[in-house]
């Protein structure tokens, strides 16, 4: 799966997860929760709604690649009723821009709760249609008034009794629905340089630790989590600031027959933070610091006090990248400004584990339509890939990379 193909159909989290697990799958990757598989597994995953966890086992040394499968979207807080709904009641999820949202091709997509019996099952949906949210006339003032959610963005749906029914599944109990952007990805400059898309924020991030954990040759225990949940606080079961990574890693050391300190293992292991980073918008460069990183100029290495990244972990990630043949830039948040947040963080405070966060530079973020330099993307690919390949070991003395 291209990563075109990847972010044209993971409209939502649960979407993501579905299709990273089919590139799992093909590549010889078992469910740990499915018993125990004949033949030897290229490796594990675990699915927990939104969140997917995957891993290669290799030695005792541990690296780890973490990133998050949702975005900013529109909510829907529906109820089934007898009446006709002309428009959907949506409350935001995330920090979006929500004018971004106006005018948009949107899909309707997200999962149900079908009941089976005595089983509640979750089901994945995604409309056959599209949905808009349409913006004010100039004219009427449109344009000059601060947008509300409950009076500007509620999506025009149509005439149909039933939402669930126009999803093809009427017997649907619940679900967690959104509202999200149904642009295709686009490659945008005189060179094709860029690459525009929603979603990009994070699936960049997730694609290419799917990518760089199924085709790398590894010697080290290689391990990637993509938490749900990060656009609003990761506090959550899917989350990151969960249990779900250290009981993963625990279950697929015991899966392979190997007893392990855990605790002790990832006290001694190195993670990447994998998120987007603001590159400089050639309009508004009077809201970056100095030096700040350009699309296309390499993978940025980011630092801020709510960034884990310190100056170990930083030299680290530059040594990993320099031996996959790719250049770095740092990124420092403007001074004035309050610097947004990671996983990376709340990871390794709850693992102890050494991290740095890093991300492809790209414009609009949290926009229904991001853009990102094509070159980068395909630096974090080829970095993570060579990352896998190493052995990264924190000591009291410091980072060896092998």
């Amino acid at each position: 799966m291209t990563l075109q193909e990847f972010l044209c159909a993971s409209y939502t989290a649960y979407h993501a997860v579905q299709n990273g697990v089919g590139m799992l799958r093909k590549a010889g990757f078992v469910d740990i929760d499915g018993g125990k598989p004949s033949g030897k597994p290229t490796g594990y995953y675990r699915v927990c709604g939104g969140s997917l966890l995957a891993a290669r086992m290799g030695s005792d040394t541990i690296g780890l690649v973490l990133s998050h499968t949702d975005s900013p979207s529109l909510r829907i807080r529906y109820r089934r009723t007898e009446e006709t709904q002309a428009t959907l009641d949506v409350e935001k999820y995330g920090g979006g821009i929500l004018r971004a949202f106006l005018d948009r091709k949107l899909k309707i997509a997200g999962r149900v709760i079908v009941r089976e019996g005595d089983t509640l099952r979750t089901q994945n949906v995604c409309s056959d249609f599209y949905v808009t949210v349409p913006s004010l006339a100039v004219h009427l003032g449109g344009g000059s008034e601060e947008l509300t959610l409950s009076r500007d963005m509620r999506p025009v749906f149509g005439h149909c009794d039933d939402l669930y029914a126009a999803l093809g599944v009427p017997n649907a109990v619940d679900g967690d629905l959104f509202c999200v952007p149904a642009e295709e990805p686009f490659v945008a400059g005189a060179g094709g340089e860029y690459l525009c898309a929603p979603r990009l924020d994070n699936l960049v991030s997730v694609y290419a630790s799917l990518r760089a954990l199924t085709e790398c040759v590894h010697r080290a225990t290689c391990a990637i989590a993509c938490f749900h949940n990060e656009e609003t606080g990761s506090e959550t079961r899917e989350g990151a600031q969960s249990d779900l990574l250290r009981a993963f890693l625990g279950d697929c050391f015991a899966a392979a027959g190997r007893k392990i300190d855990l605790s002790s293992a990832l006290s001694r292991a190195f993670a990447f933070s994998c998120d987007g980073a603001h590159a400089l918008h050639p309009n508004r460069k009077d809201k970056y610091a100095e030096g700040a990183p350009t699309a296309g100029g390499g993978v940025a290495i980011k630092r801020n006090d709510r960034y884990a990244t310190d100056a170990l972990s930083a030299a680290a990630a530059a040594e990993i990248f320099a031996r996959a043949g790719k250049t770095t830039q740092t990124y420092f948040h403007h001074a004035d400004l309050r610097c947004g947040s990671t996983i990376g963080l709340t990871v390794s405070h709850r693992l102890g584990v050494t991290t740095c966060d890093i991300g492809v530079g790209q414009w609009a973020m949290h926009s229904a339509v991001e853009t990102a330099a094509l070159s980068d993307i395909d630096d974090l690919c080829v970095a993570l890939t060579c990352f896998f390949g190493c052995e990264v070991t924190v000591s009291a003395q410091g980072i060896s990379v092998k």
